[in-house]
């Protein structure tokens, strides 16, 4: 067999090996043909249906920071365009109060944990979120990453918040990924919520457990008092359109840029969603980092932007 021979066999060999890796790494991003995941929407409703009076009659939401990423790296086998991220907190308003979904983070956490040169913090918006938390009657996170429960670690009076703040187990034990930042021992001695099954924290709100992007993600169905119903669904999707596809992160995320998640566990939750979206097409799903996909919910009215403070 001449060197040439060989030569050839080699980057043949070569290109297989690496197309084979780039579609394992990359371009995968499929999700199981059917799912053990429950997405209980009677049950949902079922635990709320004696609020409406009392539930919420708003959604507003704080832009504390955006930056982008590549969407591949978003979506297994998206295309090669940017995806503008956001980092943002939610606030539920009715006559039993508040409830604050996610805190966002700092201006020293956010030097870290955002991306690209086009990176941007609000510190004003941050500002309107402690606030709002400080007067809320309930404040809960999606999942224990830094950038979601980066203001519960980083609020001012923790032993007041404890008293409001919805911690899950799960949550609270994930902490120590929190990049260094310390854990207030105000959080460590509160109760901690087992998070095992739907429960509902507040008028027309039900938390949801949903593990594999953290042990200790959840979901959080939202019962309106006009009768729209949403679904916060954290970072279980990144994008509405890895639920529409549907799709999930590459491995090359979650295997080196992120805490590793339970991909078998994501690709369940996926593709009940999917499922979900299908049989519930009014049900509102909001993923928490989709920047263009929240502003088209703003424009539609059913979010508002900026928090009102209400309260001592």
């Amino acid at each position: 067999m001449t060197w040439l021979r060989r030569a050839g066999i080699a980057l043949v060999v070569l290109l297989v090996l690496g197309g084979a890796a780039y579609w394992y790494y990359v371009a995968d991003g499929a999700v199981p043909a059917q799912t053990s995941y429950k997405t209980d929407i009677a049950g949902w409703r079922q635990l709320v249906s004696g609020d409406t009076s009392q539930s919420p009659n708003e959604i507003r939401i704080e832009f504390v920071g955006r930056d982008t990423m590549p969407f591949i790296a978003v979506q297994g086998g998206g295309a090669s365009k940017d995806f503008a991220r956001t980092r943002a907190s939610f606030q539920l308003n009715g006559p039993a109060g508040s409830v604050i979904i996610d805190s966002t983070m700092d201006k020293e956490i956010a030097a870290k944990a955002q991306r690209g040169d086009g990176a941007t913090f609000d510190e004003a918006a941050y500002g309107r979120v402690i606030s709002a938390m400080g007067v809320a009657a309930h404040v809960a996170v999606t999942h224990e990453h830094i950038d979601h429960i980066g203001g519960v670690l980083r609020f001012p009076s923790p032993e007041r918040l404890a008293e409001r703040l919805v911690l899950t187990k799960q949550q609270f034990e994930g902490l120590e990924h929190s990049k260094g930042i310390a854990i207030p021992p105000a959080y460590a001695a509160m109760a901690h919520l087992d998070l095992t099954a739907p429960t509902r924290i507040a008028p027309g709100v039900v938390m949801i457990p949903a593990p594999g992007h953290s042990p200790g993600s959840a979901m959080f169905y939202v019962r309106l008092a006009d009768g729209h119903e949403v679904l916060f669904l954290g970072d279980v999707a990144w994008a509405i359109s890895n639920v529409r596809t549907p799709a999930m992160r590459p491995r090359f995320v979650e295997q080196f840029f992120m805490a590793p998640e339970n991909r078998a566990e994501v690709g369940d939750e996926i593709r009940a969603l999917y499922d979900l979206s299908k049989a519930e097409p009014g049900l509102v799903m909001i993923p928490a980092h989709d920047d263009a996909y929240i502003g088209e919910l703003i424009t539609s009215g059913l979010i508002k932007p900026q928090f009102v403070i209400d309260g001592p």
